[in-house]
């Protein structure tokens, strides 16, 4: 019986050590290895430069004919965190006007951040006055938030972020790299079920914040019917998880609504899911809102949509355009992302 207990306490003390080594080691080379948060992003703009009202909408200017194009939506229309002509309603705008002797567009712009659909609609009587052609509204996943219940919102905002550890225990943890990281990572996990947790709120069918986006969808429809604008709603999906979706059945949900009210709408997911989330953000981990090179993305899917859905006339199709930059392109992605021979057409393209 002593025998056993010996062995027992020794298996014991074993698997203590062994945790003792590993979270020694743990600390060892936290400290070693350069933390990545001290990381500085070094690339984006010092300032953001506007032009003046005169310099806007130049390929339009002079012309009574321009087709018009609305634009509404709220932080990611705006192009927080991007430059002004890197957003994708100007660069729609330029994609629009790449053709001479073709009608000229001119693209308005309706944006706010924190705002949503439910507010958007006092946007409707200025868009009214300026009678554009087709009418484009951008739609986040947080435009089912409820904007007149601010307080319930930041109640459950708190849930998706990483809770502070206890004083006695940040006491402990500011003496021990290894023993904050493993907190973070559990507080993180913790954040991350509060952070589906949200959505599931948001897109109950009884939040009101779901139901006052629902009829502000069907208001912007009826809008654009009886003044006969084509109405085109944009669906985004949060950028910070297109390698790891964990929200199809809020676009699937969009998508009912969308075919309920009668109307066909784009829907950006498909195109960014699996892309690398830190190459579309304006600041990985700290800003999620899209750059400019997912704001490229967005113009030209947009562009083609409209073309190939005969939105508007096949004539702006780019008369100039090339492809052996894109040849260049996938035969690099193949070849250095899923490491695989190059075939010999495609060294062909690299030697173009």
């Amino acid at each position: 019986m002593k025998r056993a207990l010996k062995r027992w306490l020794a298996r014991v003390a074993l698997v203590i050590l062994a945790l003792i080594l590993a979270f020694g080691a743990l600390e060892i080379a936290l400290r070693i290895l350069p933390d990545p948060a001290s990381r500085r992003i070094r690339d984006r703009s010092p300032a953001f430069y506007y032009p003046a009202e005169t310099r806007l909408r130049p390929w339009a200017r002079g012309h009574a004919d321009a087709l018009r194009i609305a634009v509404v939506g709220d932080s990611i229309t705006h192009g927080t965190g991007c430059q002004f002509y890197d957003t994708y309603s100007q660069r729609l705008e330029a994609l629009m006007n790449l053709n001479e002797n073709q009608r000229p567009v001119e693209v308005r712009v309706w944006a706010k951040g924190g705002d949503n659909p439910d507010v958007e609609v006092r946007h409707l009587p200025a868009i009214e006055e300026w009678r554009p052609d087709i009418l484009i509204l951008g739609v986040c996943l947080n435009d089912a938030e409820n904007l007149h219940k601010k307080t319930l919102i930041k109640t459950w905002r708190r849930d998706t972020l990483p809770k502070p550890p206890p004083p006695w225990l940040g006491a402990i943890l500011k003496h021990t790299r290894a023993g904050s990281f493993m907190y973070q990572k559990r507080a993180d996990r913790r954040a991350y079920g509060g952070y589906l947790l949200y959505y599931r709120r948001l897109y109950n069918k009884e939040h009101s914040g779901w139901i006052l986006l629902e009829r502000a969808l069907a208001r912007f429809n009826d809008f654009c019917k009886e003044r006969d604008i084509f109405f085109l709603p944009l669906v985004f999906p949060l950028f910070s998880d297109v390698d790891n979706y964990p929200f199809d059945w809020v676009h699937e949900q969009l998508a009912a609504t969308f075919q309920e009210i009668g109307v066909a709408h784009l829907d950006f997911l498909e195109h960014f899911r699996g892309q690398v989330p830190m190459r579309l953000q304006v600041i990985p981990h700290v800003d999620a809102h899209p750059n400019e090179i997912a704001h490229r993305q967005i113009s030209e899917i947009l562009f083609h949509y409209l073309i190939a859905n005969k939105i508007v006339d096949e004539g702006y199709v780019p008369e100039n355009s090339s492809s052996s930059q894109q040849h260049i392109w996938n035969v690099l992605d193949r070849y250095l992302y899923n490491v695989v021979d190059v075939r010999p057409e495609a060294e062909a393209d690299l030697g173009d």
